[in-house]
């Protein structure tokens, strides 16, 4: 029978590579298990065991188990290769795949090294179960069969999935995908596509991968990396992408001689190292080789530069110092470089070939261009090369287009949000079926949460949450002077946690634990003087949402050590680093209790902090939409009434 928790989920990651090796599939990983660990969640990952590498490592902070626990043969390794590489081929627009599966070259050792890697997944998850197994991409296909039946079993396709294949091949991929319970695309269009090849609609998502936008943000320049490669007075075009058949060098490297016709001082620049396959097979080298034979070919050796591997953690800057980025792909799954220097600021050229136009509004923050059509190209980069105004402009378009669409808090709880739903549809999962004598606190917002208007307590509320005998801490923005003129009349909480996290208060021994910070006397001061109405607490200030823009320009010298948080129509200022999560995970330790054993409620955008603290989340049916996304459950009723069902609920 499959057991899941009721508090956090453990996720199990497969996929054909992991970080420190390069590549999209690999740092999307890494940015995505090292932010569910922040949520409470756990997560370990299995890949492909390269040449002596260990069996085991823990990879910045993460379990990693690389299979097979012996070394694959090199034959039986490269005929692996070649049949997974016909497959990327065919899917990538490139021909092949003219026959079934099974008669294609490499398919038995394909199969026979899958069979092994399954294998071990399945001894893994017998010592180790999780709630969630989650395999990345085409090369891992037949890992289902390492996996309890009943287990939750997503696949993520992070390739094109093209309308044009053969026959032979979308029947192979379907007949596969059919056993998973979904498949995720980061494109409606390949969603489309594996539709009418036969996959059930209900079997499919759509998700798109992950770049890390709290590293990747405009920084400065790059200066050493610039001297390093002879950059100093050039105009940079930035292409981060390996070099293999779909990849965008040749149509940037033809572009090049007309663009330099224009801007003389231009300069190619290519980023990117060998893929684990590169490293153990020579089946990509003739692209490779084509590439450089190209840039001799066209005495460009002076302005095309290639930098090989640069580390992940120098990449803003590197984008940084770029004047504009380029992805001109034959075919694309997605294209997480375009995203990268969406959020460093930069305006991007791109060509119309799947994920790349779904991230490039053309005209807005860079420009569509055609497959292999160079004129374009040439254009395109000339023109935001040539015109500093229309290049910050569409540089500015892709920050706001990243804002709406693309930042990594979102997508990764659209990812959580995925995985409750499939939870939720392969067993019970539900507030249901907690005991409560498993819960060791109960935790709850007070605004719109335990109220049904601002600060009108439900005295009915108030009665049932004390009959439950389990430890109570309320949180909320609201002054420390309210919170304890509030314990006052309702004694019933071990501890309140005011000001968004900042007033940490213990009533019973009188306890009061705060961020002390100058800076938030002094921006108030500001505030006051500036005639702005709000009001300060001991380490609070709150003012209208409508003077956000005034105060964070009268406070722009404190902006890195003030932080802000929205809260319904007004916006909270606090030191930075404190929220509801922090100051509630303090509260916790002091009364000694797991935070995984907590209900904890809520209604605004501010929770999601809250939301941090690895318990049971549940969202009143009023809260904002952004919480409900991230929460364990939804209430049927809003507010009060709701924290009453979630009560009624336990008691059962």
């Amino acid at each position: 029978m499959f057991v899941f928790s009721l508090f956090n989920m453990k996720i199990f990651f497969a996929s054909q590579s992991f970080y420190p090796n390069i590549g999209g599939v690999s740092t999307y990983l890494l940015n995505l298990s090292r932010e569910l660990q922040k949520r409470g969640h756990e997560v370990a990952e299995i890949h492909l065991r390269p040449s002596g590498a260990e069996s085991f490592e823990e990879v910045k902070g993460i379990n990693v188990y690389r299979v097979p626990k012996e070394p694959i043969n090199q034959e039986l390794m490269q005929s692996f290769i070649k049949f997974k590489e016909s497959v990327w081929d065919a899917c990538h627009g490139f021909g092949g795949f003219d026959k079934e599966a099974s008669k294609m070259p490499g398919f038995k050792e394909y199969h026979e090294i899958n069979e092994a890697i399954a294998k071990q997944l399945d001894e893994l998850l017998e010592k180790e179960p999780a709630e969630i197994v989650d395999i990345h991409d085409f090369q891992l296909l037949y890992l289902y069969k390492g996996v309890p039946r009943g287990t939750p079993l997503l696949l993520r396709w992070h390739i094109p999935f093209l309308e044009n294949m053969s026959s032979h091949l979308k029947e192979f991929l379907i007949n596969q995908m059919m056993e998973y319970d979904r498949v995720v695309f980061s494109s409606r269009e390949y969603i489309e596509n594996a539709v009418k090849a036969g996959l059930p609609r209900e079997k499919t998502s759509l998700l798109f991968p992950l770049a890390n936008t709290e590293i990747f943000k405009p920084a400065q320049p790059d200066l050493e990396f610039k001297k390093k490669f002879g950059l100093e007075n050039s105009k940079i075009i930035l292409c981060t992408q390996r070099i293999d058949i779909k990849s965008s060098h040749e149509q940037l490297i033809k572009a090049l001689p007309l663009i330099l016709n224009k801007v003389p001082n231009a300069k190619l620049v290519f980023i990117g190292g060998k893929s684990l396959t590169s490293k153990i097979s020579n089946i990509r080298k003739k692209y490779e080789d084509a590439v450089h034979n190209l840039v001799k070919d066209l005495n460009l050796e002076k302005y095309v530069v290639f930098t090989g591997t640069i580390r992940y953690e120098n990449l803003p800057s590197v984008y940084s110092s770029a004047d504009v980025a380029a992805l001109t792909s034959k075919a694309e799954g997605f294209g997480l470089a375009v995203t990268e220097a969406m959020s460093c600021g930069k305006p991007v050229v791109g060509t119309n070939a799947g994920g790349i136009a779904n991230q490039i509004q053309n005209g807005v923050n860079g420009f569509l261009v055609g497959v292999n059509n160079i004129e374009e190209t040439s254009d395109a980069l000339v023109k935001l090369l040539q015109d500093p105004k229309l290049n910050k402009e569409m540089g500015e378009g892709s920050l706001k287009i990243i804002q709406e669409k693309f930042m990594m808090r979102r997508n990764v709880e659209d990812h959580i949000k995925l995985y409750h739903n499939i939870l939720r549809q392969k067993s019970e999962w539900g507030l249901h079926m907690m005991k409560l004598d498993d819960v060791k606190a109960l935790i709850t917002d007070f605004d719109r949460t335990i109220t049904d208007n601002p600060g009108e307590v439900n005295e009915e509320l108030i009665k049932k949450m004390k009959a439950l005998k389990k430890p109570l801490i309320l949180v909320t923005g609201r002054s420390f002077e309210y919170a304890h003129k509030l314990y006052k009349n309702h004694p019933v909480w071990q501890c309140i946690v005011s000001e968004n996290g900042a007033a940490i208060y213990f009533p019973r021994k009188d306890q009061l634990i705060t961020f002390a910070s100058n800076t938030v006397k002094e921006a108030a001061k500001i505030i006051a003087d500036a005639g702005i109405k709000a009001d300060l607490g001991l380490n609070i200030i709150s003012v209208s949402i409508n003077d956000l823009s005034k105060v964070k320009n009268l406070l722009r010298s404190f902006n890195k050590r003030l932080t802000y948080k929205s809260n319904v129509d007004q916006i909270m200022i606090l030191p930075s680093g404190v929220d509801k999560g922090i100051g509630t995970k303090i509260a916790l330790t002091h009364l000694n209790i797991e935070p995984e054993k907590t209900i904890i409620v809520g209604d605004a955008k501010n929770d999601i902090d809250l939301f941090n603290v690895p318990g049971y989340r549940v969202a009143v049916a009023n809260s904002d939409k952004e919480l409900k996304v991230i929460a364990d459950h939804v209430t049927s009723n809003p507010s009060s009434s709701g924290v009453m069902e979630v009560i009624e609920e336990l008691k059962k």
